[in-house]
């Protein structure tokens, strides 16, 4: 089972070697079996690799992910059409009903803002999580009172402080954004992986995007990367003073596959729960049925980090 993301920061030649990945550097030569990876993350222009490796990453759904000039993310590779029965899967996606869309998107809503309660909670106390933990009762179907903006005024400002501002170009900010977009590569080869066609989501709908679903489902792991990245700010490891990321809190954020949740009860990976997640989506469209998503919480009693 995959359960490793590797991060290549310095100059170095990928190729395969006998069904591994094959690194030579100034260190010398390295091997790494494919299968025990999820994400390949390449940080550095300085990088050259074979498509002989390209293709053998993704026979083995592993996320090839590309950085800008920050070291941010800014693009994902992922298997064309590994599914058995993608066709199927593809047609009764494109026709789920708006209802059962609606129903699905107040399930992922509801998650992600308890997993924001919860995480609020183990920064400033049950008190401060409060007003999160009543705003969950109150989304509906297709959360028309917008739910999810109300939460965000709440949630934010008590994480991280009276002057962040989500979105702006800051530390904390570039932090955010980096574990976002390793969740978000997670969540999309577990959709690829299961059949499911990330461009066609259950909320979002840009024309322009072709990870509507991922961007759907990955909602309820934001607050796992808050979490983390309020714990670098809390530890003064996340400072003002810095213009970008430092590489050894890049390599933290780039473990993000590994932080613990809890998805049926059941202590899981971030990775694994991501698997679950989109197998139990297919379920929850075939069913016809809210009730058969899986969606991953934080553990309130435990360090998921």
């Amino acid at each position: 089972m995959a359960w490793r993301s590797v991060l290549i920061q310095n100059p170095a030649k990928l190729s395969l070697s006998k069904g591994q990945l094959k690194l030579c550097n100034g260190d010398g030569d390295h091997t790494l079996p494919l299968e025990d990876i999820t994400a390949l993350i390449l940080e550095t222009p300085q990088i050259t690799l074979s498509s002989a490796l390209l293709s053998a990453c993704q026979e083995q759904g592993v996320a090839v992910l590309t950085c800008d000039t920050t070291h941010i993310p800014n693009g994902v590779l992922l298997p064309f059409q590994p599914h058995s029965r993608q066709s199927r899967v593809a047609h009764i996606q494109i026709s789920w009903t708006e209802s059962l869309r609606g129903r699905l998107w107040q399930n992922v809503l509801q998650s992600k803002i308890t997993n924001q309660a919860v995480c609020l909670e183990r920064a400033e106390g049950r008190e401060s999580a409060k007003r999160l933990y009543a705003l969950v009762q109150k989304i509906k179907s297709g959360d028309p009172q917008n739910i999810e903006a109300q939460a965000a005024r709440h949630y934010w400002p008590r994480l991280m402080g009276d002057d962040f501002r989500r979105g702006d170009n800051d530390i904390v900010n570039a932090a955010l954004n980096y574990g976002y977009a390793v969740v978000r590569a997670f969540v999309a080869r577990s959709q690829v992986a299961y059949g499911l066609l990330p461009t066609f989501g259950i909320h979002h709908c840009n024309e322009l995007n072709a990870f509507n679903l991922t961007d759907d489902l990955m909602e309820v792991f934001r607050p796992f990367v808050d979490q983390k990245v309020w714990m670098l700010k809390k530890d003064e490891k996340l400072t003002l003073e810095q213009n970008t990321l430092s590489s050894p809190i890049r390599q933290d954020l780039a473990n993000m596959g590994n932080i613990v949740c809890r998805i049926e009860g059941k202590n899981h990976t971030l990775t694994n729960a991501c698997d679950k997640m989109a197998a139990s989506l297919v379920n929850a469209i075939e069913g016809k049925s809210p009730a058969l998503l899986l969606l991953p919480s934080i553990n309130i009693k435990s360090d998921s980090t």
